[in-house]
């Protein structure tokens, strides 16, 4: 109990607490106004405590990545938005579970022997081009298999389902650079879901909270590089 007490409350500055606060005061906020699916409104809730906890490097952010994975896959059913179902069925849940176990053997630890924040690490020139090109040609065959079928957006659909795959790749793995396709992925997102204001301002909120976690995330790999 005293873990998981020091996992989900230690280690916050007061403006991130408050950023915390002020997304989900905001999700709700939009949910009151504008009623849409409770399902909507859960996801929306989870995914913004997942990824501040993602930026804050907790590994905490798995429990919460987990709720919204399955409220997010009945949201994107309603909508039609195969791509983001089939990457929430094959990529986010079973992310959640091997997320855990691999992040597990890289935390940094407090001085009373209990898991901070992940140990971060930084992508090289050469597989940054790899990853770029792999995206690109992953994205023009996928596009191709969703034009197949009645798939709303399938173009914006598509690409969105690879950054996504590729973003949490580099998440499991720990590398910071899963921030700048974290950025792109939330403003294609927007765009995405312009018409359903809950998982709209969700990801208004991932925007915001990715610019954040590449700075922290770039403060926690230069801690790991001293370290070493």
């Amino acid at each position: 109990m005293t873990a998981l007490k020091h996992e989900l409350f230690s280690g916050w500055t007061k403006f991130e607490a408050c950023w915390l606060l002020l997304f989900l005061a905001l999700q709700i906020g939009v949910y009151i106004y504008q009623p849409d699916s409770v399902l909507a409104m859960i996801a929306g809730i989870a995914g913004i405590i997942n990824v501040v906890f993602v930026s804050k490097g907790k590994i905490s952010n798995y429990i919460f990545g987990l709720i919204f994975a399955y409220s997010y896959f009945y949201v994107s059913w309603d909508n039609k938005f195969y791509g983001e179902l089939t990457t929430t069925l094959y990529v986010y849940i079973p992310a959640q579970f091997i997320g855990y176990f691999l992040w597990k053997e890289h935390m940094r630890r407090g001085k009373e022997g209990l898991d901070e924040n992940v140990q971060a690490k930084v992508l090289t020139t050469k597989s940054w081009i790899l990853t770029i090109l792999a995206i690109i040609v992953s994205s023009i065959v996928f596009i191709s298999i969703l034009k197949t079928t009645d798939a709303q957006s399938a173009s914006l659909d598509g690409v969105t389902t690879v950054l996504v795959v590729a973003a949490q790749i580099l998440m499991l793995l720990r590398y910071r650079e899963q921030w700048i396709l974290w950025i792109i992925i939330n403003i294609l997102s927007i765009i995405l879901w312009a018409d359903t204001a809950a998982i709209y301002i969700m990801y208004t909120a991932y925007l915001l909270n990715a610019l954040y976690g590449y700075y922290n995330w770039t403060k926690l790999s230069k801690q790991n590089t001293v370290e070493e």
